[in-house]
């Protein structure tokens, strides 16, 4: 009787572990390993009075997958005028990183994530972001 109880107790304990499995945020994979104020952007064309390249508002992270799971990144980032410069989505594979810049940025990014072919989430398109998003 007691053998019948510990294999039944084991049992529920992996049911227990699985089922917190499923419910993981892939949200939680994707972390922000650098950032940076002022540095050379070659896709930003912003020029000073004597015709010089002006990087001085260019505001650059890089992102990085820290699971072992493919995920799939849409990534936004807020431009001064309150426009989102939006990406298009990326997978990424386990420690892959990405670039995401706003020529005259403010600091202000905003990701979504999930699990590669994950037909249930929904990534929000360019249009949804700047419509939903605007001047926030």
């Amino acid at each position: 009787m007691n053998l019948k109880k510990t294999f039944l107790l084991i049992f529920l304990l992996l049911v227990g572990l699985w089922a917190g499995a499923q419910d993981q945020s892939y949200a939680d994979c994707l972390s922000k390993t650098a950032s940076k104020w002022g540095a050379p952007c070659e896709k930003c064309e912003y020029y000073t009075e004597i015709f010089k390249r002006d990087f001085s508002g260019t505001y650059q992270i890089d992102l990085q997958n820290v699971c072992s799971d493919m995920i799939e990144v849409k990534v936004a980032m807020q431009e001064q005028n309150g426009q989102w410069r939006t990406f298009p989505i990326k997978a990424l594979g386990p420690k892959e990183t990405m670039n995401a810049f706003a020529c005259q940025g403010t600091g202000k990014y905003m990701y979504w994530v999930r699990k590669v072919n994950d037909t249930e989430i929904l990534l929000p398109s360019d249009q949804e972001i700047l419509t939903e998003y605007r001047q926030r």
